[in-house]
């Protein structure tokens, strides 16, 4: 008789990370501390369904901050599933593809607050949370309780016991463009070498 294979839990942070941020940073610390899972793949999407036409920073440029950021960080690390095959970026479609490719793994999507409100409007909501855990963490200024979340009661529950709402790092890609349009300091912001790529590479000036 075949011994079964072990099942790995990998935990998917999605975005356009147009740039990565200290806050993504702390977000996958705060779920691979956690110890539910044995890494966390940082997943650049193509196009976001809800930024088309709308990236900054080229799919290589983004790459290229994302390796950046997590140099030295062994238990994260970038999957490109996504942003290889181009197009609009649709969740349901990328763990579809992610579950083929990886039979033995057990995905679980990493979203803040703002993002499970709206959860129930993505494509293939309902088949999306059957096939995919969330991990979700705090935002400031998004209470949310079962009511706010859209899906039937079962699984409004279901998605809240993996809430985190003390977990609050409140920076954005939107904040740090800004900053750097206005030529005001993003220190503190981004990690040091992401900074300096910026820089260097004159990223989201006006």
């Amino acid at each position: 008789m075949t011994a079964p294979l072990s099942i790995s839990r990998i935990a998917l942070l999605g975005g356009s990370f147009d740039p990565v941020h200290n806050g993504h940073l702390a977000l996958a610390t705060a779920a691979w501390q956690s110890g539910k899972f044995d890494a966390v793949w940082f997943v650049p999407a193509a196009s976001s369904p809800f930024k088309i036409g709308r990236m900054n920073a080229s799919a290589e440029e983004r790459i290229d901050m994302l390796r950046l950021a997590l140099n030295g960080c062994p238990a994260f690390d970038i999957c490109l599933e996504d942003i290889s095959r181009k197009g609009v970026s649709y969740t349901i479609d990328l763990i579809a593809r992610l579950c083929k490719l990886h039979p033995n793994v057990r995905f679980t999507f990493l979203i803040g607050g703002d993002s499970l409100r709206t959860l129930a409007k993505w494509k293939r909501a309902t088949d999306l949370v059957k096939c995919c855990d969330f991990e979700t963490f705090g935002r400031s200024g998004i209470p949310l309780d079962a009511d706010s979340i859209g899906f039937d009661p079962q699984t409004n529950r279901r998605l809240l016991k993996n809430y985190h709402p003390e977990f609050d790092c409140p920076v954005s890609s939107t904040q740090i463009r800004n900053a750097i349009a206005a030529n005001a300091a993003i220190d503190g912001l981004v990690p040091p070498a992401v900074a300096d790529y910026i820089r260097k590479h004159q990223l989201y000036s006006a």
